[in-house]
């Protein structure tokens, strides 16, 4: 009896394809083989001509062969899956995927896995028949061919920096000539606050302070400022300023006019983690534009930054403190930081210290790194968070020694009813991010349309393709998040019983150190003080192990 095939025709078009020789240079005409309607004419031809039932077509405009992470592409998985198809056909191998380790993983484990047979119309390559040993050798060319091609393109970039071109987006004070997009220009409005910047650093400000001062006066963070310029979309970007931005531009030559470049690349041309390069590699130019800062005062600057890195190597390797990692503010849910003081000691009859007084507490990450702007404080000391938790743990020790049959079933009815309010708004939330890749994947190819058309030209082309690309892989990272989060909350029930015996291990506990702080915690949330008919309160709502938040005990 013949087996009935239901085929998934999958398209792949990267950005590559359609810059290739002589259709860079608009020599020719884009080249309709390579198409992505091209694409699915054949397959669909060739689906029919064998008697196989065309079920679906998965489409990847825009992507490149060596990331398998497209939405088509995981997309035809999943109904493989689902076993909605048995058979995935592409026009050549190359469609597939150009990472030769990676498609013979699919070929040779993953679709066989889930019961499909894959077949590259135009290789005459065929997991059903005799011919499997040309389907490595074609795809280890497509994977040369992507090796190959990442090469030309570092060659020409570094062609590029070794001329003195600037490559990168405009550093903040700085704008790309209208002439020479490869050449900076003073933007004297942000330059006048570059000025301020190294200015304060030479009065003796540290990051942090100087951060507060541009906050409280309201300038606005590069990348809003350089948005707004541009009249581009700056919702969901912060105008706050952060440690980082200002420490970048203090340490940074480009602010004397010269141009330093090739500092970081990435692994290889199948891994897209950016490292730094060692100083060997540096591609340096002085002199290739107007200067901001005079050479003596960034010198200066340059002195009082090694000063204050110097001080701070000198300081004892930070330990890892009783709550470190397990305080999460409770109103922007931001990490809380260690603050540490000392006090020391002073002159007899002038001081109240005898000994040096050490005190650690906690505050809000964020209020701390936006120079005291974003946020609030919500500080609490660490002597009097760890009594409070000791006092909830006993507390808790007592309710489940008194009754444990209710208790363990208040929690777990309180657990499920909560996993399942989250768990309905992540399906939610995964349900609008699908929605929102399926629309940038629509867009990509209305594109390529237009721009074949003639409708924009190319820089708008790119423009608008990167900034597309980059909302998609962005989405798509949220996505994958949430959806290994719901699977992860499926399979995992609340483990009560070992809930249990940890707050009965602990029952007797006098002083909280942090071994039974991981083992108990999951994390803490912690609120700022609030006055209430006039007594001062706070929530501070524990997160256990195994259990999550628990039921108010009465």
């Amino acid at each position: 009896m013949t087996k009935l095939y239901r085929a998934g025709l999958y398209c792949r078009l990267s950005v590559d394809d359609t810059h290739n020789s002589a259709k860079a240079t608009n020599l020719i005409p884009a080249d309709e083989s390579v198409s992505i309607e091209h694409q699915r004419e054949l397959l669909s031809r060739f689906a029919m001509l064998n008697g196989w039932i065309e079920t679906k077509t998965y489409l990847d405009d825009g992507f490149s062969g060596g990331n398998f992470q497209r939405p088509g592409f995981l997309e035809m998985l999943e109904d493989a899956r689902r076993g909605l198809i048995n058979l995935i056909l592409v026009k050549d191998l190359s469609r597939l995927g150009r990472d030769y380790v990676e498609v013979g993983r699919y070929t040779d484990e993953v679709f066989p896995s889930l019961g499909c047979r894959f077949v590259s119309v135009l290789d005459g390559l065929d997991s059903d028949g005799d011919n499997t040993e040309m389907l490595h050798f074609r795809s280890l060319m497509n994977d040369y061919h992507l090796r190959d091609l990442s090469q030309k393109v570092k060659t020409v970039l570094q062609s590029k920096m070794l001329r003195g071109q600037h490559l990168a987006r405009a550093p903040y004070g700085y704008r790309k000539s209208a002439e020479d997009k490869y050449r900076l220009v003073i933007d004297e409005e942000a330059a006048e606050v570059v000025r301020h910047i190294y200015e304060m650093r030479l009065a003796g400000l540290s990051y942090q302070k100087i951060v507060g001062v541009l906050n409280q006066n309201g300038i606005p963070a590069p990348r809003y400022y350089a948005n707004a310029r541009m009249g581009k979309d700056n919702s969901g970007i912060s105008r706050f300023w952060l440690e980082r931005s200002v420490k970048r531009i203090l340490h940074s030559e480009v602010y004397v006019g010269n141009l330093v470049m090739n500092c970081i690349g990435r692994r290889s041309y199948k891994d897209k983690t950016m490292i730094p390069k060692p100083e060997s590699a540096w591609i340096r130019h002085e002199a290739t534009h107007a200067p901001i800062i005079e050479q003596k005062i960034w010198d200066t600057v340059q002195t009082v930054n090694r000063a204050a890195q110097q001080r701070y190597n000198g300081r004892k390797p930070p330990s890892e403190h009783l709550f470190s990692g397990k305080l999460i503010c409770g109103n922007c849910h931001g990490p809380m930081l260690v603050n540490t003081s000392v006090k020391k000691p002073g002159p007899a009859g002038q001081s109240r210290y005898r000994t040096e007084k050490r005190y650690v507490s906690y505050r809000c990450g964020r209020y701390t790194t936006s120079g005291h702007v974003l946020c609030s404080a919500h500080s609490i000391s660490e002597n009097a968070l760890k009594q409070l938790i000791c006092s909830e743990i006993q507390t808790r020790s007592d309710a489940i020694r008194e009754s444990e049959a209710a208790m363990l079933k208040s929690l777990k009815s309180a657990v499920e009813s909560r996993q399942k309010q989250s768990q309905a708004g992540t399906r939610q939330e995964i349900a609008v991010l699908q929605l929102r890749i399926r629309e940038l994947t629509d867009g990509t190819a209305e594109l390529y349309e237009a721009r074949f058309s003639g409708t924009i030209g190319d820089d708008a082309f790119q423009e608008r393709m990167q900034k597309q690309e980059r909302e998609r892989m962005e989405k798509q990272a949220q996505l994958d998040t949430l959806v290994s989060e719901l699977d992860t909350a499926s399979r995992q029930a609340t483990d009560t019983e070992r809930w249990k015996r940890l707050i009965h291990k602990y029952a007797q506990l006098q002083d909280l150190d942090r071994e039974a702080v991981d083992e108990l915690i999951d994390f803490i949330e912690i609120d700022k003080t609030k006055t209430v008919s006039g007594k001062r309160i706070r929530n501070i709502i524990v997160h256990y192990r195994f259990a999550g938040r628990l039921p108010e005990t009465k």
